[in-house]
């Protein structure tokens, strides 16, 4: 029996890289939200959508689709930035 160690893609979720950005777009997407309704704030979600933002998607569907989202929570965590800062210290 031969046995092959697949490496897991950049976010440490699946060896398929469009699959491994998905859900990390998934992972993000409920952080979000947790954040949204005062459940968790979750430090690090402002540097994963960072790095998610940068992912090149290919032509995989599903990773399309997971981008479109991603950029709708890099939208919103801009505009919590923006009204923030406007709102001073």
């Amino acid at each position: 029996m031969e046995t092959s160690e697949e490496r897991l893609g950049r976010f440490g979720h699946h060896p398929d890289p469009a699959i491994d950005f998905c859900i990390e777009v998934e992972e993000l997407q409920s952080i979000h939200l947790n954040r949204m309704i005062d459940f968790e704030n979750d430090p690090a979600l402002e540097t994963r959508v960072e790095k998610a933002i940068d992912f090149r998607v290919g032509a995989d569907l599903n990773a399309i689709d997971a981008k479109r989202i991603l950029r709708g929570i890099y939208a919103a965590l801009r505009t919590e930035e923006l009204t923030a800062a406007a709102a001073g210290p």
